[in-house]
């Protein structure tokens, strides 16, 4: 039996419509924390209730949901960089962490499930040169290595005895070391090198929350603590002295290296304006205060994770471009545009040879918003080029045991089994161009004040919320295709029949071509009258999408039986009823109009 993965959209990131663009999104969930895919184009968000997958190039479909009830706060989830698996995903809960296949359905996407640690893991890092190994650390104080060819228990395990681990970090010129923080020391382990660590550093004052290697140079590493500091080491040398140390007003949840250049992207914990900061790296000066090259400020509460969306260097050559992607405890995730001055602020040069392995080089530009057309658990993988087997019985416990078919789990969040995102309430929350960091507040008064939305998305939320007795069978903003359906008083004696109007909206919607309006034939009006009425709505769309103006909620309106005004439009092209007196009607009021080319179109007219 054949099967397929529906994937949808873009075949190249640079064919992206969103990369480059200020994009808002409001998820109005507990989320915990966020990773985005080697292609740059879905993002996942992970709660308590499951995983929120987000498709970046089509931010008006509604996320796909990845259901995994728990108590517990999501501590990490992160996505494979490495093209060759591409379609995993680890999360955390608690003690456990799950490995998401996201080519398999949602609701059986688990594809192993590991499980040695004895206390909350704190943190997940895939391998930067190995696609089948990964580390987890957590409150145990234990570093945990993986293979995932034998994922039943751990290959490796390193442990500090005194504090529990809050980071783990494999190097990336180094393929055999990996580096843990614990309480105010950061550990440098050597896999042949037994349980001993290679290197021990006292780095800060206050518990560490973030290290990150360098991306270049074998033995260097950034720390951030909440003592307000980012220092920059170089392990290689044994003194517990480090290269440079920038100040701050604030304490550091994060501090990591940038994609391009000498830079460092630092995220405060609280404070700092709710923003991240852009550092140059390198200084002549030891210790010295923040100078930020860079500030994206704008979320109104603290930022929670922030992530690079990469396009370019498939080539060798270091033609990239970037954009960063932010999530906030005010729910919202953010797009914003990377601009030249901020890559030579931190020295980035273009268009040399790359200094690195880009390990997502090869990766499909795809996405996994959409379920797999098959409930088969091999089929998607096959039709995506992977040749792998599935084996779920190798965990520690069966997989069977721990997440049964049938059964429910323990912990069940109110919405029950799926989280149903209204698609009106997400169009709501999503913002596009010079709105999309705006306040809500000054969001809704530009909307009230022009009357005008700036785009097909706001459009449909705007009518949706307008006029919730009508209901939106069909919203594909990306595609154009929007199908309602109301009751209007188009029957005998202006009684209420059912229509159902399916518009077609094209890419250069309203600046040029209008829609294509279609109303479905019904039993309750003839063939006659539905032309009639879809050749009127029709005419509405277009004199609206000539004057370069939004006509969906004029063409509900006069379904509706309301009256319609048309400003500004030619009188000498009028429009007259097509025939019958019950039909609505398009004419010139020139009794109360206040302008001699304003066409009103009449409601019907009772018998």
């Amino acid at each position: 039996m054949g099967t397929s993965q529906q994937i949808a959209g873009e075949s190249s990131p640079w064919e992206s419509k969103t990369f480059g663009t200020s994009l808002s999104l409001h998820l109005e969930r507990s989320v915990g924390a966020m990773t985005i895919s080697p292609s740059g184009r879905d993002v996942v968000l992970a709660s308590r209730s499951g995983l929120y997958v987000v498709d970046l190039d089509d931010p008006y479909c509604p996320p796909r949901f990845f259901r995994h009830s728990t108590l517990w706060e999501v501590a990490d989830v992160q996505w494979s960089p490495h093209a060759a698996k591409y379609t995993w995903v680890i999360s955390t809960s608690n003690r456990k962490a799950m490995v998401w296949n996201m080519a398999l359905p949602s609701r059986n996407a688990i594809e192993h499930v590991l499980h040695a640690h004895t206390r909350a893991i704190t943190d997940i890092n895939f391998h930067a040169h190995d696609p089948e190994r990964l580390a987890t650390c957590a409150v145990d104080a234990f570093v945990h290595c993986w293979d995932m060819r034998t994922p039943g228990k751990p290959v490796q395990s390193f442990c500090d005895w005194r504090a529990s681990a809050t980071q783990v970090k494999w190097n990336r010129q180094n393929p055999h070391v990996v580096a843990s923080s614990h309480d105010r020391y950061v550990r440098i382990w050597d896999d042949r090198m037994g349980a001993r660590p290679l290197r021990s550093i006292n780095a800060h004052s206050t518990k560490i929350y973030g290290v990150d290697f360098d991306r270049v140079t074998e033995t260097k590493l950034i720390t951030c603590s909440l003592d307000k500091t980012v220092k920059f080491w170089d392990y290689s040398n044994e003194k517990d002295e480090p290269v440079r140390v920038i100040t701050t007003d604030f304490p550091v949840w994060r501090a990591r290296h940038t994609p391009f250049g000498d830079g460092c992207c630092i995220m405060p914990q609280r404070g700092g304006k709710n923003g991240l900061y852009i550092v140059y790296n390198k200084s002549e000066q030891v210790v010295e205060q923040i100078k930020p090259v860079t500030e994206f400020i704008g979320h109104t509460e603290p930022v929670k994770e922030f992530l690079w969306r990469t396009r370019g260097g498939d080539q060798g050559i270091d033609d990239r471009e970037f954009q960063l992607v932010t999530w906030s405890k005010d729910h919202d995730l953010r797009l914003w545009s990377v601009s030249d001055s901020t890559l030579e602020g931190v020295h980035h040069v273009k268009n040399e040879p790359l200094k690195y392995k880009l390990t997502r080089r090869g990766t499909p530009y795809v996405s996994f918003i959409k379920e797999p057309e098959t409930e088969s658990d091999s089929g998607p993988l096959f039709s995506l080029g992977i040749r792998q087997s599935i084996s779920r019985g190798a965990t520690t416990l069966s997989r069977a045991s721990q997440f049964p078919a049938e059964t429910p789990q323990r912990y069940m969040t109110r919405g029950g089994k799926y989280d149903k995102i209204s698609h009106l309430n997400w169009l709501s929350g999503v913002r596009i161009g010079r709105s999309a960091f705006a306040k809500p507040d000054d969001t809704a008064a530009f909307t009230e004040r022009e009357g005008v939305p700036e785009n097909l998305g706001e459009e449909v939320s705007i009518v949706g919320n307008r006029f919730p007795k009508i209901t939106f069978e069909k919203i594909n903003v990306s595609s154009g295709e929007i199908v309602v359906c109301l009751n209007g008083p188009w029957g005998p004696d202006n009684g209420l029949i059912f229509i159902r109007m399916e518009a077609r909206f094209p890419p250069d919607y309203p600046r040029k071509n209008a829609p294509k309006i279609a109303i479905e034939q019904s039993k309750d009006l003839s063939a006659e009258e539905v032309g009639r009425i879809e050749y009127q709505v029709q005419t509405i769309a277009t004199e609206f999408t000539k004057r370069q103006k939004y006509c969906l909620e004029s063409c509900l309106r006069y379904l509706m039986g309301e009256k319609v005004l048309l400003d500004n439009l030619d009188v000498e092209d009028r429009l007259a009823a097509t025939g019958g007196t019950d039909m609505p009607m398009l004419e010139i009021d020139e009794g109360e109009s206040s302008s001699d080319d304003e066409i009103i179109m009449s409601p019907p007219k009772s018998i």
